[in-house]
């Protein structure tokens, strides 16, 4: 996005690139629900049927987490530095 203008916003006290929200917002969900559609082959290869909805949500939080870490590694903030 280099020298095209962009929309930026503050969230959480961070301001960040319209696209790079978007970017962020991707990897966290596709990692989400990656994450808790693989619980049936886990849940197959255990032999534990009755901890599939449990996997599932524990799976899907820690997507949803991995998601976050990436997108924090990947994406920086735009910062906006006030002296005075």
């Amino acid at each position: 996005m280099g020298g095209a203008s962009q929309d930026l916003y503050e969230i959480f006290g961070e301001v960040i690139a319209e696209y790079d929200f978007l970017k962020a917002f991707l990897i966290t969900v596709i990692l989400a629900f990656l994450m808790y559609f693989s619980a049936p082959q886990i849940v197959k290869m255990l032999g534990r049927e009755d901890l599939l909805n449990a996997l599932r949500v524990t799976l899907s939080a820690l997507g949803a987490f991995l998601g976050f870490i990436i997108s924090t590694a990947i994406i920086e903030p735009k910062r906006i530095v006030e002296e005075g």
